[in-house]
């Protein structure tokens, strides 16, 4: 697995080029959550998109997965 600080400019590359720049990280008792755009957490319907995100045990898992993904 590559070290955390390449695979977070590798993140903050795919946000400036398919979201504006804008890229979320949330950490919660289940796990790491990473994806683009900002929440509104405000609203059901984007509560229960994030909930339904994959939870990773580590924040490199998860940047991981993201950059594979994307």
């Amino acid at each position: 697995m590559q070290n955390i600080e390449t695979l977070i400019k590798q993140a903050e590359n795919i946000a400036k080029e398919k979201a504006d720049g804008h890229l979320s990280m949330l950490k919660f008792t289940t796990g790491w959550k990473i994806f683009l755009g900002t929440p509104n957490l405000d609203i059901g319907e984007e509560r229960e998109r994030i909930s339904e995100l994959e939870a990773f045990p580590t924040l490199a898992e998860a940047l991981a997965s993201f950059v594979t993904e994307n």
